[in-house]
């Protein structure tokens, strides 16, 4: 498991494709990654997303510019289990 914050954060937009592609490269060897973000175009990357808003947990909502999303990108395989 790879826990991500923010991996992009300082980065200009070329470079955070190269990273996320790089992290959906480990995701695709089989490991499970968390990534928080505020970015929603790289939230949408990701196989699951859940919010958090005001300290509370919620399910996968349209991006709003007060939250983070945690993302999370697990194998292919794991699909099942996350429903």
């Amino acid at each position: 498991m790879l826990l991500a914050d923010e991996p992009t954060g300082n980065l200009d937009s070329l470079m955070a494709r190269q990273v996320m592609d790089l992290l959906e490269q480990i995701n695709g060897m089989g490991a499970t990654i968390v990534m928080v973000t505020h970015d929603p175009e790289l939230a949408r990357r990701a196989h699951r997303n859940v919010q958090v808003i005001d300290g509370q947990i919620t399910d996968y909502k349209p991006y709003e510019a007060h939250s983070a999303s945690v993302t999370v990108l697990h194998p292919q395989a794991a699909d099942a289990t996350y429903g």
